[in-house]
């Protein structure tokens, strides 16, 4: 498959990649891409440059100062969701060059190959495909798995990132991240496929957030990633 990219956005969590990594490459020999790793932590603990089985990226974060400047009455967790989905904007934009993207957290452990869910997302034409998010009115498909039809976000001039609905809303309105995308993608009635949560992968949530969930979570289920 050539047409495929993949990418994760990593927030001081470089546990992850390894397992992240280790798990794609034990089920999905089929799929010869490698990993895009975007680096938005504040902490470096891998040089950037290209391994042998994913690629780590840098973001520049200086690239941020407009989203702060213009968000400094919004709440911490509504910019760091900005922040993230800003990350993704960008590399839509800068780095893919294929139709396909399989948008990844970096806490997911794969326990099966995605080859399937891959042929039907494209044989059907979706725009989007993943479980569907309803934690807000406004729902999205979760980005901790997200397949996402670029060249129909390219053809109808959609962004994953809006500034004006992620930051400056109620409560109730909140866009988390993708929900701009799903909301454009629906009023351009372009096809959207909800599925159950968990499929080919395991997701802890929240895992760059507590550092002993993340070990416990890795112990917990090394037979699957090694």
């Amino acid at each position: 498959m050539d047409n495929l990219t993949i990418m994760t956005v990593n927030f001081n969590t470089p546990e992850f990649i390894y397992t992240l990594v280790s798990s794609y490459k034990k089920y999905n020999s089929w799929c010869k891409e490698k990993i895009y790793v975007i680096d938005n932590g504040c902490v470096k603990d891998i040089p950037e440059g290209e391994y042998s089985d994913f690629i780590l990226e840098d973001f520049d974060k200086s690239l941020y100062r407009d989203l702060e400047q213009y968000s400094k009455n919004s709440k911490e967790k509504t910019l760091a969701s900005a922040h993230h989905a800003f990350t993704i904007d960008w590399f839509i934009k800068n780095r893919v060059k294929t139709d396909y993207l399989l948008l990844i957290d970096s806490d997911i452990i794969f326990k099966r190959s995605f080859e399937n869910e891959l042929k039907e997302f494209i044989e059907n034409d979706y725009g989007l495909m993943g479980f569907e998010r309803t934690t807000y009115s406004c729902h999205c498909i979760a980005p901790w798995a997200c397949f996402i039809n670029v060249k129909k976000m390219k053809d109808l001039k959609l962004n994953y990132f809006d500034i004006n609905r992620i930051l400056f809303v109620n409560d109730n309105d909140t866009h988390d991240t993708g929900a701009s995308l799903f909301e454009d993608f629906r009023k351009n009635d372009v096809k959207i496929k909800s599925t159950a949560d968990n499929t080919f992968y395991i997701h802890l949530k929240g895992g760059s957030l507590n550092k002993k969930k993340r070990v416990d979570f890795i112990r917990k289920y090394k037979d699957i990633w090694k």
